[in-house]
């Protein structure tokens, strides 16, 4: 189960992050929904007669100096990259299939 370890890694990014105390709440909200989900997960095995203690999740926000613009450097980054054009929708396809052509990307399909 990779949760665990995304629990543990979220990142902020991006310029409505930015509001005073997201990070803190944004932890404190996601750990209150662990938490409940574990409590209910365990009585749910109770009540099948399975004794299993799972460990506690931890839940960690973090924030970084740079956060406003990261999502500026993620594209930046993904643009600079010689597949990202074999995979961009041209002006022709858009004026050929029009907004449809937004609705698949190929970089979420398996045939990259």
């Amino acid at each position: 189960d990779t949760r665990r370890g995304l629990y543990n890694n979220i990142v902020l990014s991006g310029g409505s992050t930015m509001f005073k105390d997201f990070g803190r709440r944004l932890q404190r909200d996601i750990k209150k929904r662990v938490d409940g989900r574990m409590a209910a997960n365990q009585e749910r095995l109770q009540q099948m007669n399975q004794r299993h203690q799972a460990a506690a999740i931890d839940v960690n926000v973090i924030s970084h100096h740079m956060q406003r613009f990261a999502v500026w450097f993620g594209g930046s980054m993904l643009a600079s990259t010689p597949e990202f054009f074999r995979v961009c929708h041209t002006k022709a396809q858009y004026d050929e299939i029009g907004p449809q052509v937004a609705r698949h990307n190929a970089v979420f399909s398996a045939s990259m």
